[in-house]
């Protein structure tokens, strides 16, 4: 078997628009186990969010989290990888985000800390009452977020900003972009992620392979959208789904013919369970 990582996004590549894995997918990640190829996300999300998911799929290899800054293994809590934000650059994006009005959350390494819980947290604020204590997302409102960052509760790694019609997105990850000692990209398309210089998930794939013993030709990674760019060109072979952005697609060594909803990541894992034959 020529690829012995398989590692895939999460939303809009692995998770549907309701935010499922199909039966197909799952069905599709166990035969791919079967064959001895170990199967890892990469997510922007905090880790927390995505346990049940874990769970349901019994994955056991580190998680890629918060866009690279975070490795940890699911269950045990054993960190691979962390790579806490920069504290005077983290004020400037605070002051940043106050400027143009844009609500910002930090990621840190149990909680999701904000001055306002947006629609997206509110979700998770709502799906707390229904699961598991071991399986919650702890969210916290704060007065100041400034404050988050000067004490430093525990190691922040993520700002997650979210803009709207009020806001000019480009100019705001331009203004971010000019901080020095951050790494800014887009994970969805109102959506900036900014973590510490040099951390991505193709950084964070890298120290996970090195630790699992995979080179990186042998690791096949898929996913959907612009934060993802990095991930797909440092694996050996780099998949977009159908309903990626174009600036993916372009750097993909293949695009799937099904999207999100039609079990896009199914379609590639038979690609690589099959590359042996159709490439010999």
């Amino acid at each position: 078997m020529k690829y012995k990582l398989f590692v895939a996004d999460m939303d809009g590549t692995l998770l549907n628009d309701d935010k499922q894995i199909s039966d197909k997918d799952i069905q599709s990640i166990k035969k791919l186990q079967d064959y001895g190829v170990k199967f890892a996300v990469a997510t922007g999300r905090h880790d927390s969010m995505i346990k049940t998911y874990l769970k349901h799929l019994d994955l056991h290899v580190p998680v890629i989290s918060c866009n690279g800054a975070l490795v940890r293994e699911p269950f045990s809590d054993r960190i691979l990888l962390a790579r806490p934000l920069p504290r005077e650059q983290s004020l400037k994006v605070i002051e940043v985000c106050r400027e143009m009005q844009a609500v910002f959350h930090i990621y840190g390494h149990r909680s999701i800390f904000g001055e306002t819980l947006s629609h997206k947290l509110l979700y998770y604020h709502n799906l707390n009452k229904y699961l598991p204590a071991a399986e919650q997302t702890k969210l916290i409102q704060v007065p100041d977020g400034s404050e988050i960052v000067r004490k430093a509760p525990e190691p922040l790694y993520k700002f997650l900003i979210i803009t709207d019609e009020n806001n000019d997105h480009a100019e705001l990850q331009k203004r971010l972009a000019d901080i020095a000692g951050l790494n800014v990209c887009q994970s969805m398309p109102n959506f900036c992620d900014v973590m510490k210089a040099g951390i991505s998930k193709a950084y964070a794939l890298q120290k996970l392979a090195e630790n699992l013993g995979v080179a990186r030709e042998e690791i096949a990674a898929i996913g959907d959208q612009l934060n993802d760019i990095d991930l797909i060109e440092y694996a050996g072979l780099g998949i977009a789904v159908a309903n990626a952005e174009e600036a993916l697609k372009a750097e993909a060594d293949l695009v799937t013919i099904a999207d999100n909803n039609h079990d896009a990541v199914s379609e590639a894992i038979e690609k690589v369970l099959n590359w042996d034959d159709e490439n010999c």
